[in-house]
């Protein structure tokens, strides 16, 4: 649970109507830096070599107060760790497939949508006649996201959700999720 609080605005926004017109903002533009919290990695469970279907994780969410800006910016950054380790012994072909869908979730009072999302895809499929495939990854994964918001308070989370996967797996895991927020704007 987060234990910031949100202001009322001091600007005046037709946020209904998707125009931000803001009125009575004084010049002076304000900057500042928002990290995240409870910063979870997502380790899939794997049942006799096989993925388990419809894992999700929430990685790392950050609150953003941008209820006294006129003309709020928010730049999202997003920072992980993939890693996995799988095999393919059987038969004449072999393939190993990782396909994830990262979201970025916004929820602002009490209102939440999918705002993005990015898939990570790794297939390696090799066709001869080798005995069998065995593939290590460990790799960054990033993202950014910029977002003009109404001046209010909201909340950005990274979700990840495991999608289609091939071959034997050892391991699965996202981790070291960072995430922050840069939010600009004039108050």
């Amino acid at each position: 649970m987060l234990n910031r609080q949100c202001s009322t605005s001091n600007c005046a926004w037709d946020c209904d109507a998707n125009k931000h017109e803001p009125q009575a903002c004084k010049p002076e533009f304000k900057l500042w830096l928002e990290c995240g919290v409870n910063q979870q990695d997502a380790i899939f469970e794997i049942d006799d070599g096989r993925v388990k279907e419809n894992q999700t994780f929430v990685l790392n969410r950050v609150l953003v107060n941008a209820a006294h800006l006129c003309n709020p910016i928010v730049k999202i950054e997003f920072s992980s760790i993939i890693f996995f380790e799988a095999e393919d012994e059987s038969g004449r072909e072999h393939e190993v497939e990782v396909d994830l869908l990262f979201k970025l979730i916004r929820t602002c009072e009490g209102h939440s949508e999918c705002v993005q999302t990015w898939r990570y895809l790794k297939e390696f499929d090799i066709e001869n006649c080798i005995d069998e495939l065995e593939v290590e990854i460990s790799e960054p994964f990033t993202v950014t996201f910029c977002d003009r918001i109404c001046p209010k308070c909201c909340e950005y989370k990274i979700v990840v959700e495991g999608k289609d996967f091939e071959g034997e797996f050892d391991a699965l895991r996202v981790v070291s999720p960072d995430l922050s927020a840069l939010i600009q704007g004039t108050i």
